[in-house]
């Protein structure tokens, strides 16, 4: 089964799932949207990552190496009809440049081995492409001990999401531009609360809206029977707030209820994110399976954006600035996403403008629609098919095959040791 067809059957699993709960005696209240893009919004971008195992041992089918990447798409809104910047795999037929955006990763029986065969990937990968030097991910060696090459891909790629998510925050898009995030706002094990709460601070001083997009999960399942009762009664696109009560419910007995509702961030022992506001968003009523969850960001809140620029913890806002709700039972004085002070102003000023241009760009291409277009095309054509695991298996035995001759190339060149740039002026 590949992965489109597991995606399918976990859809397919959540649906299921959804229809069997009962409807709350009260539907939430909704409200309808139309497509618009406003003049402020310079950029819209989105990404999604993807990992693989290609080769495996046969006594062993853990070990081997597994490959991941991650595709970054860029639409100019002002030109909306022209191709997307990309950075990352081509979605078409794959070709040698491509494979310079998919990382490997080596879980082998000798660790002397996997270190080599590493390092000798990296060697070859900036000796035959002609990509920027590149580097795994940096993962706190305490947590990188994952059973499983295909489990350590996937805590790289998860990794590598982030770290393009700050890039893209941080060097990427103009003041005023919206990325979309594949995915949950909460932090996952290998990278720090804190690590997540400071990018939350910096996409807001830059100005920038980052929305995670949702597809699946407790709070997903528990939403199907809304959602389908409410595209009854429209024929438009709609959204709502999730009311804190299916939130709750949604974890009630779930063992990571801490690690999904927790907000802030601490330290780097805390399971935290920096996704509030959870809305319920469905672009077409008439199949209303294509709703999805948007997690935007903490701190583009009314009551939590100046808390960017200030150098104080949630916990110290929620609780002596917003006298709010904060855990007192909890000795860390827990803040929930339920927790949260929610203004008129953020329905007004983010979550609608938001849905509005999502759905706009829902129907910037009908094949895509139901999934916010740029996330629909970097979901679709990151993936590795088992078409692109084939020619990319080929391509590095290729490479490897000849790893020790690119390698004593590389270091018997004869050393440059003029200065580090030449200016040739007459």
């Amino acid at each position: 089964m590949n992965l489109d067809e597991r995606h399918l059957e976990a859809t397919r699993k959540n649906f299921e799932a959804g229809m069997d709960r009962p409807l709350p005696t009260t539907l939430p209240p909704h409200k309808t949207v139309e497509p618009h893009i406003y003049p402020s919004t310079s950029y819209i971008a989105a990404l999604d990552g993807t990992d693989q195992q290609m080769f495996f041992l046969p006594y062993s089918p853990d070990q081997g190496i597994a490959a991941w990447g991650v595709l970054y798409v860029e639409l100019d809104t002002q030109h909306p009809h022209e191709e997307p910047y990309r950075d990352g795999p081509s979605g078409g037929f794959l070709i040698t440049e491509d494979l310079f955006y998919y990382h490997l990763t080596m879980d082998l029986p000798n660790r002397e081995e996997s270190r080599r065969f590493r390092n000798d990937f990296y060697a070859i990968r900036q000796t035959l492409s002609s990509a920027r030097p590149t580097e795994p991910p940096l993962l706190n060696p305490k947590f990188n001990n994952k059973k499983g090459v295909r489990t350590l891909a996937a805590v790289e790629r998860a990794t590598g999401e982030w770290l393009s998510l700050r890039a893209a925050i941080t060097h990427q898009l103009a003041p005023g531009s919206l990325v979309l995030k594949d995915g949950r706002f909460n932090c996952q094990i290998e990278q720090a609360a804190s690590w997540v709460d400071e990018l939350g601070r910096t996409s807001v001083r830059n100005d920038v809206r980052c929305v995670a997009v949702v597809k699946s999960g407790s709070v997903y399942s528990a939403l199907f029977p809304i959602v389908r009762e409410i595209a009854k009664k429209t024929d438009r696109a709609f959204y709502f707030l999730i009311p804190s009560e299916i939130i709750e419910e949604s974890y009630a007995n779930d063992k990571y209820k801490r690690k999904t509702l927790m907000l802030g961030g601490k330290d780097h022992t805390d399971l935290a994110g920096i996704g509030a506001l959870w809305t319920a968003f469905c672009p077409d009523p008439k199949n209303f399976t294509t709703f999805v969850i948007l997690e935007f960001n903490l701190y583009d809140l009314h009551h939590y954006k100046r808390l960017a620029y200030e150098p104080q913890s949630l916990r110290k806002w929620q609780k002596d600035i917003l006298k709010a709700k904060v855990d007192e039972s909890d000795l860390t004085n827990t803040i929930h996403v339920t927790d949260l002070v929610i203004d008129d102003k953020d329905i007004e000023r983010l979550v609608e403008p938001t849905i509005r241009e999502l759905l706009w760009l829902c129907e910037q291409e009908v094949s895509h629609f139901g999934y916010p277009n740029l996330l629909g095309i970097a979901h679709k054509e990151v993936i590795l098919t088992s078409e692109k695991i084939n020619i990319i298996r080929q391509k590095y035995r290729e490479a490897f095959a000849n790893s020790n001759e690119l390698l004593n190339e590389l270091f018997d060149n004869t050393l440059d040791i003029t200065a580090h740039k030449l200016h040739n002026i007459y």
